[in-house]
C-alpha cells in the first residue's frame, strides 16, 4: 500500500509523462496472463524503446495525473473503472502503438479490452480502436503530403520540358532544311 508522499510522487511522474504523450490508452487487462502482458510490453519496447510504456496504476492516481497534465476529463465513467493498465507513448508514432495493441488484442481473442484513449489529447472511446488502427502511419502521411506537393511540380517540369523539346525540334528541322 502506497503512502500519501509516494502517491503524490507517482502522480507527479505520470503527469510529466502524460504532458509529453501523444497517446494515453486505457485498457482492462483482466484475462491476460503475466507472460502475455510481458509479451505485449516486449513488442512495444522493440518498436519504441523507452518511448512507450504499459503500466498498471490505480484509477484515482491516473485521474489526478491526467488533470494535472491538462487533459479534459469529460470522459465515460467506465474508462477509469475497474482494473486499468495505461499505455502511453512519449516518443514515436502513436498510431503504430494503437496498431500493435489492436493486433495483440485481436490475436488474444479480444483481450485486453481498450476502455478508451487520448490520441493527441483528444478522447476516443474504446470502440473506436479498430478504426484508429487503420489510420496510416506518420511516415505514410508524410509520403502522401510530399507526393501531393511533388505532383504539380512534376507536371510543370514536364510541360516546360515539352515546350523546350518542341522548340528544339523546330530548330533542328530549320537546320536540316538549310543544309539541303
Amino acid at each position: 500500500m502506497l503512502r500519501r508522499p509516494e502517491k503524490e510522487q507517482v502522480v507527479q511522474e505520470l503527469a510529466g509523462e502524460f504532458k509529453n504523450s501523444s497517446l494515453v490508452l486505457f485498457t482492462d487487462f483482466r484475462g491476460l496472463t503475466v507472460s502475455q502482458m510481458t509479451k505485449l510490453r516486449r513488442v512495444l519496447r522493440e518498436k519504441f524503446g523507452n518511448g512507450a510504456r504499459l503500466t498498471v496504476v490505480k484509477n484515482t492516481l491516473v485521474e489526478m495525473a491526467l488533470e494535472e497534465a491538462g487533459y479534459d476529463l469529460d470522459i465515460d465513467e467506465k474508462t477509469l473503472f475497474g482494473p486499468t493498465a495505461v499505455l502511453y507513448v512519449t516518443d514515436g508514432d502513436p498510431v503504430e502503438a494503437i496498431k500493435i495493441f489492436y493486433d495483440f488484442a485481436k490475436g488474444n481473442k479480444g483481450i485486453p479490452v481498450c476502455k478508451g484513449m487520448y490520441l493527441e489529447r483528444k478522447f476516443f472511446g474504446g470502440e473506436q480502436l479498430e478504426e484508429l488502427s487503420r489510420l496510416p502511419s506518420k511516415e505514410q502521411l508524410l509520403a502522401m503530403v510530399v507526393g501531393g506537393i511533388q505532383g504539380p511540380i512534376r507536371g510543370l517540369v514536364n510541360s516546360l520540358a515539352g515546350v523546350l523539346r518542341s522548340v528544339l525540334y523546330a530548330l533542328k528541322a530549320i537546320k536540316e532544311k538549310k543544309e539541303e
